[in-house]
């Protein structure tokens, strides 16, 4: 199943839950409340303002993938089942090539690794755990086809002037 993760900026509130999230995700942290031992978490996902309006700063998958085509050690792949574009840090060599080719500042290096880190879609788990955390459904899980067919509907709407009104 390919999978799309959608950011609605007119729903977030810039809590940051899907940050902490994604972080404690990444350190392997099941409850907040744990100690985390001092360990910086890898940053896969942030949130910021432009032009005073949320953004989710995030992995976009591109079908080109710019950085899994810097990418000197072969450690950034997309994965066709999922449309996603993966990371394999056990191969990563922390050259930096494709943090300076995309285009979404996705990437961002783990000093501890010494290595690169992205989002990966959490493809191991049924639902994104930054997912879960937005209560606001800023995040949701989409699939490809479906996000596809809900942003021509839309486009469809605006150039016929068609609000809804009948």
């Amino acid at each position: 199943m390919k999978r799309v993760l959608v950011f609605h900026p007119e729903r977030c509130l810039m809590c940051l839950s899907c940050v902490l999230a994604c972080q404690l995700k990444a350190l392997g942290v099941e409850d907040p409340r744990d100690p985390i031992s001092g360990r910086k978490p890898p940053q896969r996902l942030s949130m910021v303002l432009v032009e005073g309006t949320p953004w989710a700063s995030r992995c976009r998958h591109c079908l080109q993938a710019p950085c899994a085509e810097a990418c000197i050690s072969g450690s950034i792949v997309r994965d066709e089942e999922s449309s996603a574009v993966l990371h394999h840090p056990e191969t990563c060599v922390g050259c930096g090539t494709c943090q300076l080719v995309c285009l979404f500042h996705a990437l961002s290096r783990d000093e501890k690794e010494d290595c690169m880190v992205k989002c990966n879609l959490c493809l191991e788990d049924q639902t994104p755990s930054c997912v879960i955390a937005c209560q606001t459904g800023a995040l949701a899980l989409s699939s490809g086809d479906r996000h596809a067919q809900e942003k021509k509907r839309n486009y469809a709407k605006e150039m016929t002037g068609d609000r809804g009104n009948g």
